[in-house]
């Protein structure tokens, strides 16, 4: 997975429809003048979102978009492999029984296998409340090892 324009469009054009909530209802092209997008490409883009629950639209002169969930019940993971597809940070795939095309993997595959889970991970416990609120810096950190533990004092 390549995390492409349709991914950051997609939860940007999120990000737009929250904020305007306390209008109800947002157009599409308030959003794509607003954040510099396509309207074609933005409606395609809320057209997947509103066919998976993510999105309502209302159509008509005084129609436009709004949330069809709560902000807090929209989760990053769910709406990035919604546009992108699965996180995959490895060239090679499961269809494959190998990375080097030969046989077993390559030296690399884990260190890709497991930069792609730390990704969705992190972009699990990330929900568009979070976003709205600037709730994100500081939530990447090192895993704790069991030697720090030893050097932890529990209040």
């Amino acid at each position: 997975m390549k995390l492409t324009t349709k991914g950051r469009y997609a939860v940007l054009a999120l990000t737009e429809i929250a904020l305007s909530e306390d209008k109800n209802l947002i157009k599409i092209s308030e959003i794509a003048k607003s954040q510099n997008i396509s309207s074609t490409y933005l409606e395609q883009i809320l057209s997947n979102l509103k066919r998976n629950g993510f999105v309502k639209a209302v159509r008509g002169p005084n129609g436009g978009y709004k949330l069809a969930l709560k902000a807090e019940d929209i989760i990053m993971s769910d709406v990035i492999e919604l546009i992108e597809g699965k996180i995959e940070t490895k060239g090679c795939s499961q269809k494959h029984i190998s990375c080097t095309g030969i046989s077993g993997k390559c030296l690399n595959h884990d260190l890709w296998d497991e930069l792609g889970k730390q990704i969705n991970l992190f972009l699990s416990h990330i929900s568009l409340k979070d976003i709205l609120e600037g709730n994100i810096l500081g939530r990447s950190r090192a895993p704790i090892l069991p030697q720090d533990c030893d050097n932890m004092t529990i209040n």
